[in-house]
């Protein structure tokens, strides 16, 4: 299988461990007593922790303008970048890097303790406005955002032909709901499509379920006491969780998610049809489907859309060189770099000008038929509307997501029944003894 380092840190199974304890430049300034960038203070080289491939001009080009390497510090996923820093942060900032990436679920654990980390200057304009929201805590900015994940379903034209329910973007549109369309249309479509071709519909329901999740406004905890809901009593969420299980139950996936060792063979065997794809993981589909055509993305998403992943740069307080850091930060979340990022990943940017910029709208792309991916990510996003910030995220969002969502694979793979795999997801919540809201 061909997965790539720059997989996003939602595919991995997250901890339930919680933390104890334009390119111009923002001036290098660490707030919050951060040092300032001087000739004087400046270092050999720099530091940067995260599990992505890198635009190969992007630190050249950093390098040449300031005369400090960039070292990346280089992991195989996000979930173990976030281990390495959960440990750092707990032992006063040991083994971390200049800077962190930071994926968007684990954002609120890693920020628990606000002082391990420099106050960020400001950038006015650069991003939109929830973005800069996300990355900060108590109104100052701690983390410079890079990508957002819009939502989006690639689906491959030829198999739906073949099965005969749907020839292009707009009868496929219509096969999971049309303007309507809902995650049950979605899902009974995929029954339909199953009975219709003897092939799996999708690729995981556990990955369609995360994105249904990252629609809710407040899926499992309290926003203002940041407490866990009960999940027994958390009918919301129990509903949607059954919704897919029914669904994995009647065999429309094959139950095999990004980051699985079959899911590039899956591809590669066209074992699946549809797959729910945030504008990162456009990339990612183009290496592991290649050579197989027909696969596009469909400009139709159930309950209108939202947001999966998106990530920020963030610099440790502990670090050695943090005002340079913070330049660095800066320098990797320029519209500039934005830009570059999208043609290396796919990733769609958060920074207002990359958006609205040509080379990111007008930009066909080869593998998906020649749609311009931008265009449809950035109609997208604009039609998900305040979903496209995703819901409040609290210390124990990932774990809990994590719990429910490997519930879903029980049933995928044929070890539960929907009902007997709620009730143990249930069971493992309450085990872990949570404070939970009332």
């Amino acid at each position: 299988m061909r997965i790539s380092k720059r997989i996003a840190a939602t595919v991995a199974a997250a901890a339930l461990t919680t933390v104890a304890i334009t390119s111009c430049s923002a001036g290098g300034n660490g707030g919050g007593g951060g040092e300032v960038a001087t000739e004087d203070n400046k270092p050999d080289k720099l530091t940067v922790a995260a599990w992505m491939d890198f635009p190969p001009e992007l630190l050249a080009s950093f390098e040449k303008k300031y005369g400090i390497k960039v070292v990346v510090d280089s992991f195989p996923d996000g979930a173990s970048a976030q281990t390495v820093l959960r440990n750092g942060l707990a032992s006063g900032g040991a083994g971390l890097s200049d800077v962190h990436l930071i994926e968007l679920d684990w954002w609120t654990e890693m920020m628990a303790v606000p002082e391990d980390w420099v106050e960020l200057p400001e950038i006015p304009g650069r991003w939109v406005d929830w973005k800069e929201k996300q990355g900060s805590v108590d109104g100052a900015i701690t983390g410079y955002g890079t990508d957002i994940g819009p939502l989006g379903i690639a689906y491959n034209e030829e198999m739906m032909a073949a099965a005969g329910v749907a020839t292009d973007d707009d009868s496929f549109a219509q096969f999971i709901g049309g303007d309507a369309a809902s995650w049950k249309s979605f899902l009974d479509a995929g029954r339909k499509y199953v009975a219709a071709s003897g092939n799996y519909f999708i690729d995981s329901l556990s990955s369609a379920f995360q994105a249904a999740i990252n629609l809710m406004p407040a899926a499992f905890e309290d926003p203002e006491s940041g407490k866990p809901y009960n999940l027994a009593d958390n009918a919301e969420i129990k509903d949607l969780f059954m919704t897919f299980a029914d669904a994995a139950e009647d065999g429309i996936s094959a139950g095999i998610p990004i980051g699985h060792a079959d899911w590039g063979a899956g591809f590669q065997n066209r074992q699946w049809a549809t797959v729910v794809t945030p504008a990162w993981m456009t990339g990612i589909i183009a290496d592991n489907a290649a050579g197989i055509p027909g696969w596009r993305v469909s400009s139709t998403f159930p309950d209108g859309g939202g947001n999966w992943g998106g990530s920020f740069f963030a610099v440790p307080a502990s670090g050695k060189h943090t005002g340079w850091a913070v330049k660095l930060a800066d320098y990797l979340t320029s519209p500039d770099a934005a830009v570059q990022w999208f043609h290396e990943t796919g990733q769609f940017p958060s920074q207002v000008d990359a958006i609205a910029s040509p080379d990111i709208a007008e930009t066909q792309n080869e593998f998906f038929g020649g749609q311009k991916l931008g265009q449809i990510y950035g109609d997208l996003a604009a039609a998900a509307g305040d979903a496209a910030a995703g819901g409040y995220r609290g210390e124990n969002f990932a774990g809990i997501q994590t719990l429910v969502t490997d519930g879903i694979r029980q049933v995928e793979s044929g070890s539960a029944t929907a009902q007997q795999a709620w009730d143990s997801v249930v069971s493992q919540f309450d085990a872990l003894g949570f404070d939970t809201a009332d």
